[in-house]
């Protein structure tokens, strides 16, 4: 199983309303090999908290704090959430081929894609097979394997990513 929609909708025009109180400098540039220099930004909405002798768990920061709705889609996922954070793709940028090494079911770890602004232009591919995802759906994909992302439009291609731990609810909603 390589990409697959999840039985799961959001309202992306809610989070794009409730991601406007932040600025560009809000976000982070991400440094990727697979991907040029300031062209993908992203900004975190969890912290973990715990120390040497306690479990770390994830807890909404300040700035989910501030974002009802998207507080409202972390709490929807009854797992463990340790990554909870909006990826930009600037236009006319690209990711290129790379692998996330486990990011698959089949290892435990999923990485949820849940676009919020995004259109025809935009190809994500995995092993070379499109995988077409519309603004408000919930998207796994097999991230282990090699895959690229293309914004060849005019418009911020705008993600929130959940990279989350396989438990039985997550596995029933697989099934």
């Amino acid at each position: 199983m390589n990409a697959i929609k999840l039985p799961f909708h959001f309202d992306s025009s809610e989070i794009k309303k409730e991601l406007t109180q932040f600025s560009k400098k809000d976000y982070s540039d991400i440094y990727n090999p697979s991907v040029t220099l300031e062209t993908l930004w992203l900004k975190h909405f969890i912290e973990p908290k715990g120390g040497p002798n306690t479990p770390i768990v994830f807890y909404p920061n300040e700035a989910l704090k501030k974002c009802p709705y998207l507080l409202s889609v972390f709490e929807k996922f009854q797992c463990r959430v340790e990554t909870f954070r909006v990826h930009t793709l600037d236009p006319g940028a690209s990711i290129k081929p790379h692998k996330d090494v486990g990011y698959c079911f089949e290892h435990g770890l999923v990485r949820l894609h849940i676009p919020i602004q995004t259109n025809d232009q935009v190809q994500i591919l995995l092993e070379g097979v499109p995988v077409k995802m519309r603004e408000g759906e919930c998207w796994y994909c097999n991230f282990n394997i090699s895959h690229e992302v293309h914004n060849q439009s005019d418009t911020p291609r705008i993600h929130l990513i959940l990279d989350c731990i396989v438990n039985d609810w997550l596995t029933k909603i697989f099934k």
